[in-house]
């Protein structure tokens, strides 16, 4: 009885020291609470689709970006600002459509769909192939 009440006070001061070590009020110095609101073009360029790393795994966009023949598709997720969607761990199914599938369609309809004003409809065409 002597050895478990023993154990329980040590074990019991134990965690006390720990938590009071882990509980020190120290004043932070030098430091600044700034709140910086980022610029349109920082704006644009947020998420995992803009993260640098070293290319040890691609994702659906780098494989897009490197690709002759997905020039087109790349154009239109960007104009659509759907990068984020195919940089998101898969597992994917895209239906990515080459250029010659872009230059099949008739002759203005994807320079119409990249306009600025577009851009909805772009993304819920886009998002049917993923």
């Amino acid at each position: 009885m002597k050895t478990t009440t023993k154990m329980g006070l040590f074990l019991g001061t134990f965690f006390l020291l720990v938590f009071f070590v882990g509980c020190k009020n120290e004043a932070k110095t030098g430091t600044t609470n700034t709140s910086s609101t980022p610029t349109t073009s920082e704006a644009k360029e947020q998420g995992q689709a803009f993260i640098e790393d070293d290319g040890s795994t691609p994702n659906v966009l780098n494989i897009a970006i490197g690709s002759p023949d997905h020039t087109t598709l790349v154009a239109a997720v960007q104009a659509a600002d759907l990068e984020n969607a195919l940089v998101n761990a898969g597992p994917l199914m895209v239906f990515a459509p080459t250029n010659a599938a872009f230059d099949a369609l008739p002759a203005g309809t994807v320079d119409d769909l990249l306009k600025p004003e577009n851009k909805d409809a772009l993304a819920n065409i886009l998002k049917y192939h993923v």
